[in-house]
């Protein structure tokens, strides 16, 4: 009798472990984590000028070669429209990530944190739907000549709904970060 109440236990709990991994209402909510192995950063002047791209650049994905990163130079006292695009080299073709995080504008936040000196001002992001800061697009003043760096993190807030407030910080435990690179800035 043993026998059969365990192969009756067992085939019951193979049962429950079938229908549940097919469980659609398992299913993470369509934010799985993404590669991202390029951050590219395009600078256009306002008042015109030639517009200037900085990247980061790791074609591969984590291991494997050494990521590319180019040292962002700027012109002293200038202010730039700013876009960043991401991407993932690692699919063909090229998938551009940029797309999926302003489709999920509510659940991502770049933040743009400049060291003290670097003479860099970042302000004017756009906003998701709810009017937080986004941080695709923003504008970068800068002033007189300096070298620094700038850290430009992007972080994601899975909670259903995105639960993304303006005060959230960089390291707000609500968030985690997707992707994080920090640019060594020169002001000529």
């Amino acid at each position: 009798m043993k026998k059969q109440s365990m192969k009756l236990f067992v085939a019951i709990a193979m049962a429950g472990m079938f229908f549940t991994s097919c469980d659609k209402d398992d299913a993470v909510e369509g934010n799985d984590e993404e590669v991202i192995t390029t951050m590219q950063l395009t600078f256009v002047p306002q008042g015109g000028g030639t517009s200037v791209s900085y990247k980061f650049d790791d074609a591969d994905g984590p291991g494997g070669n050494n990521p590319v990163q180019d040292e962002i130079v700027l012109s002293a006292d200038k202010v730039y429209n700013v876009t960043v695009q991401l991407l993932n080299k690692t699919e063909s073709p090229v998938a551009d990530i940029t797309e999926e995080v302003m489709e999920e504008s509510e659940a991502h936040r770049f933040y743009y944190i400049p060291t003290a000196g670097s003479n860099i001002v970042v302000s004017g992001l756009d906003n998701d739907g709810n009017g937080v800061p986004l941080g695709v697009t923003g504008t970068w003043t800068t002033t007189g000549a300096a070298t620094g760096k700038i850290q430009v993190t992007l972080r994601h807030y899975p909670a259903n709904p995105p639960n993304k407030a303006p005060a959230d910080g960089v390291d707000s435990q609500k968030s985690g970060t997707d992707i994080e690179v920090e640019f060594n800035t020169k002001i000529q």
